[in-house]
This record gives C-alpha cells, sequence and structure tokens, in this order.
C-alpha cells in the first residue's frame, strides 16, 4: 500500500496493515441517557435533548406496544391549556367590550363585561379546549404522542384584533408524532369539529329547553341561556372554520382521508346553526 511513511505493521487478525502511530479504530458503541420522556435504555445518539414543549424528535419504526388505555396529560400540557383557554376568553371578551362601546352606561358595564367573560370562558372551554382534547384522545388511542401546546404570538394576535371590536387568533395545537398513517390524521382531525357538533347541540337543546319552560325575563334564566347560546355559537363557528380544506385546518386532512366525511361534517354544521334559528336562540 502506497501513501504511507515508515514500516508497515502486520495486522494480528488478518492480512491488513495499520500504519505506525494509528490505532485500529473501535466500533463505537451507542451511549444512554437518562431521560424521562423515553423510559428504558434507549442509544443516546437517537435521542434530542429532552424538552418539555417537543415532541420526541426522532422516530424510526412504528411502535408495536399499541394504544394504552386512559388519557395521558403532562403539567406542561396542562399548564398551556389554562393559559390559552383564559387569555382567548380575556381577548374575547375584549372584543365585545370595543364592538360595544357607548352602548352601556358606566354602572351597567361592569356586571355586562362579568357575564361576557363568564359566557366567554364557557365557550372557549368547551369549543377550543375540548376540540384540541378530542385531538389529543384519539391520537393516543393509536399509540401516538399527542400534547397541546399554545402559540404566544397566536394568543397575541388575538388581542390585537379584539381591540378593533372582532377576533382573529390561533391559541395553539394538539401536537401529534409518530408513525401516523393518512387514515389515522384522517381520523385525529376529524375528532376536532366532531367534538364541536356534540357540544353544540347539547348546548343548543339545554337553551331552548330553558327558552320554552321558564321567562328569559328572569335574572337566573336569562344568565344561563345567554351563556348556553355563546357557547352553542361558538362550537359552530370552530366547527366550520376548522372545515375549511386548507391545510394547517382539519378539513383539509379530513378531506384526504374521507371525502363523504367531510361533506358530512359540513352538511351538520349547517344543519346545527339552521336548528338554533328555528329554536328560536339567535333571538336571545
Amino acid at each position: 500500500m502506497k501513501g504511507f511513511r515508515g514500516e508497515r505493521t502486520e495486522s494480528t487478525q488478518g492480512s491488513a496493515t495499520i500504519p505506525p502511530g494509528w490505532e485500529a479504530a473501535q466500533p463505537r458503541v451507542p451511549r444512554h441517557e437518562d431521560n424521562p420522556k423515553y423510559p428504558g435504555p434507549v442509544p443516546g445518539p437517537m435521542r434530542g435533548p429532552y424538552s418539555d414543549y417537543a415532541p420526541p424528535p426522532i422516530y424510526v419504526t412504528k411502535d408495536r406496544s399499541g394504544p394504552r388505555p386512559g388519557v395521558r396529560f403532562s403539567r406542561t400540557e396542562l399548564f398551556q391549556l389554562l393559559v390559552a383557554i383564559l387569555a382567548l376568553s380575556a381577548a374575547l371578551t375584549l372584543a365585545n367590550v370595543s364592538a360595544s362601546r357607548g352602548l352601556f352606561s358606566a354602572g351597567q358595564l361592569g356586571l355586562v363585561i362579568g357575564l361576557w367573560f363568564v359566557s366567554a370562558l364557557v365557550a372557549v372551554s368547551t369549543g377550543v379546549g375540548l376540540h384540541e382534547i378530542s385531538h389529543k384522545i384519539v391520537a393516543q388511542r393509536f399509540g401516538l404522542w399527542a400534547e397541546f401546546r399554545y402559540s404566544l404570538r397566536g394568543l397575541a394576535m388575538a388581542f390585537v384584533f379584539a381591540f378593533f371590536g372582532f377576533l382573529i387568533g390561533a391559541p395553539g395545537a394538539t401536537m401529534v408524532a409518530g408513525y401516523v398513517t393518512p387514515d389515522q390524521n384522517g381520523k385525529i382531525s376529524a375528532a376536532g369539529p366532531g367534538s364541536n357538533l356534540v357540544i353544540g347541540t347539547v348546548f343548543m337543546l339545554a337553551a331552548a329547553a330553558i327558552v320554552r319552560t321558564a321567562s328569559v325575563t328572569n335574572i337566573v334564566p336569562f344568565l344561563t341561556t345567554t351563556i348556553f347560546v355563546f357557547a352553542w355559537y361558538m362550537n359552530v363557528i370552530l366547527a366550520g372554520f376548522n372545515m375549511i380544506p386548507i391545510l394547517p385546518f382539519d378539513g383539509a386532512k379530513v378531506w384526504v382521508w374521507n371525502k363523504g366525511v367531510y361533506v358530512g361534517i359540513v352538511v351538520l354544521v349547517v344543519v346545527l346553526y339552521l336548528a338554533g334559528v328555528y329554536l328560536g336562540i339567535t333571538a336571545l
């Protein structure tokens, strides 16, 4: 072999030679790390740094252990979901205040703001919170990693628009990681709008029942009906908005998975809204 200076040393394991001063390359032994996110001995080079804010960075093959029963939340996820719900509720309240300038006296404004915030909190908790949890439940049933992560930029944008009397914002999303098939991706995406339809139907029927059995001139039925109607309307809007067939909305993934399901959800959104109009709750 040319290109090496000095004498060559014969290897004891065969005819291969090693130049003087060189050491035989040893096979690299993967290191292991104690990472609470990845239980068990796992090669260190296969894992990124541990973070509560990011999904596992590398998936090579499908997890063959299958789904585990129950729904699992991390403390980081619960904290970020709570922050997103409270912030979006405050932004929605601010939007109502901005759109109603001059309609209420100073004495009335405090009570009205309180009612708006409670209504927004119920609407956002069910419309956004349970929407995202529905994505998570279905994803975890498929054995996937799924956690909600807020978007501080999206929440800040909601407050900016709220000053102009309307709301546009992106509170966050449920991050899903793992070996996801197109079929699973479509079902996970459909779970969110599907939950809005179910929750919206419950609020609509409850509001309609109060209207038909009690006088909304009484303070308690009036406040309860106002909260229920607001939650119904929020769930209808979120279900319809998320079915826009453009990424990153749920509708784009549902359309790719099953066009029949997509059309069915859109039709149910329209029916749910028209049913509320027919029952007279939109006049409240």
